[in-house]
């Protein structure tokens, strides 16, 4: 294993010495604080989603912009393309392919985009409040938790939530969602920029004259 510098060797040394409970309260309070200093972040996304029954897995990849406090542009390129975008108090699934969307108020699809960026922005606040949050490993430049909702907590419809996270900006790398009927959703970030100009309109849908508008 090899460490950029002897500085970060020995903080790396130092972080295995303290108590469980105390290190974790740190990361908590270094995930806060990254989270409070966002404002915008964009990253590209592999998503993989493993049913148990079948024994199958479906592959995604996509692109995600974020703007705090509540903007939020998923979008699926392949193999479908598909759009979640979560503005205001507004939410909107479009499927090209169907050539429909689909409105709800915030509120109407409990979790809607919450789950999907757990560990990214001001969110991080809540996190020790909704979750049982234990280490579950650390490396030298990342550290992985697993979140497991509070009895009684509506903050997640997973029963368990992995996160692996970069040390540096602490922000997720990759993300795994259990269901409780053991299906998972793997999610890997990649080309993440943080703070960075977003796209112009990239929180607008360019929608056709005759797409079919569904409101719930």
């Amino acid at each position: 294993m090899k460490f950029p510098s002897l500085l970060a060797f020995l903080l790396f040394l130092f972080s295995y010495s303290l108590p469980a409970n105390q290190r974790l309260d740190e990361i908590l309070t270094a995930m806060k604080s990254a989270g409070d200093r966002l404002s915008t972040l964009s990253a590209h996304f592999d998503q993989t989603h493993h049913d148990h029954i079948m024994d199958e897995k479906e592959s995604s990849s996509g692109v995600l912009y974020y703007k705090v406090p509540g903007r939020i542009r998923w979008q699926y390129n392949r193999p479908f393309p598909k759009v979640l975008l979560i503005k205001d108090d507004k939410i909107q699934l479009f499927n090209p392919v169907a050539n429909q969307v689909q409105e709800f108020k915030k509120g109407q699809m409990k979790g809607a985009g919450a789950d999907l960026l757990i560990g990214f922005g001001r969110s991080n606040a809540e996190i020790g409040k909704n979750y049982d949050v234990s280490l579950k490993e650390e490396k030298s430049d990342s550290v992985t938790l697993e979140l497991i909702p509070k009895p009684g907590s509506s903050a997640s419809i997973f029963k368990a939530i992995e996160l692996t996270l970069d040390k540096e900006r602490w922000v997720p790398l990759r993300s795994v969602f259990h269901e409780a009927n053991r299906n998972t959703t793997e999610i890997i970030f990649k080309d993440i920029e943080v703070n960075e100009d977003l796209p112009a309109g990239c929180f607008e849908l360019d929608l056709p004259p005759n797409v079919e508008i569904i409101r719930g």
